[in-house]
């Protein structure tokens, strides 16, 4: 491995630099999801036509309509709040990350753990690569990897544990420009079970460059080959915009 300085500064540029990103501070986005996972977490359909709503900079964001008209979520990178339309806190769970304990990835999730995971993953995935930015990330050039007839540069990341995430430990695969094409991680909160998240169909919003198509799908440590199928995860960005 090897210091990785100039390939954080490459995939930062070939994003829109952060310059640009700074300008704003919040992001929202219309999306769909889909994937087994909701299913299998007892939530089938709860994430298909929803909205995200997040700073920029730090780990608080929002989603409405969150699991029937006029409720909206609160997350503040710990607790997790659901809120009604007359802003009445009407169901909290606090310090969220530590009801997952004992989890695997068919353990059944409430709708507020449900809640969670959605906001701290859709924040990472929105504001990735330019959390990189942000103190206390670590990083290391791995070997290169072949992958559907193209060469991709690797990035270890270690967050740091300001940063609510997937895992410690995640690894991100970039083309030629910069983009990100592949980001492996380990969610504690599904039991460590391995997941290569791949990164499609770039779009440019207002100087961002963004992907539209997320698609998740199980890991092979062994041979650091993803499987084509279950589906665990798919998100469709509809419409984004930063503010």
């Amino acid at each position: 491995m090897k210091d990785a300085k100039q390939l954080v500064n490459l995939v930062l540029e070939a994003h829109g630099g952060l310059i640009k990103w700074n300008q704003f501070n919040t992001v929202k986005a219309h999306v769909s999801m889909g994937g087994i996972t909701w299913g299998v977490k007892g939530h089938e359909g709860v994430m298909n036509d929803v909205y995200f709503t997040g700073n920029m900079h730090t780990l608080l964001d929002s989603w409405s309509p969150m699991f029937e008209a006029g409720l909206r979520t609160s997350f503040d990178g710990k607790d997790v709040l659901l809120i009604n339309a007359a802003d009445e806190i009407i169901e909290e769970l606090k310090n969220a990350r530590n009801s997952f304990e004992g989890h695997n990835i068919m353990t059944p999730w409430t709708l507020l753990q449900l809640a969670y995971f959605c906001s701290y993953a859709t924040w990472n995935y929105l504001t990735t690569p330019f959390i990189f930015a942000l103190p206390g990330f670590h990083f290391l050039e791995m070997d290169p990897w072949e992958e559907n007839g193209e060469t991709w540069r690797r990035l270890q990341v270690i967050f740091p544990d300001s940063v609510v995430t997937h895992s410690k430990r995640q690894v991100f695969y970039i083309s030629e420009d910069g983009l990100l094409k592949r980001h492996d991680y380990w969610p504690e909160v599904l039991g460590n079970n391995s997941a290569a998240h791949y990164f499609s169909d770039y779009t440019e919003v207002q100087g961002i460059k963004v992907p539209s198509k997320h698609r998740i799908y199980p890991l092979d440590d062994a041979s650091n080959i993803s499987l084509a199928e279950p589906l665990l995860v798919s998100i469709d960005v509809l419409k984004l915009e930063y503010i």
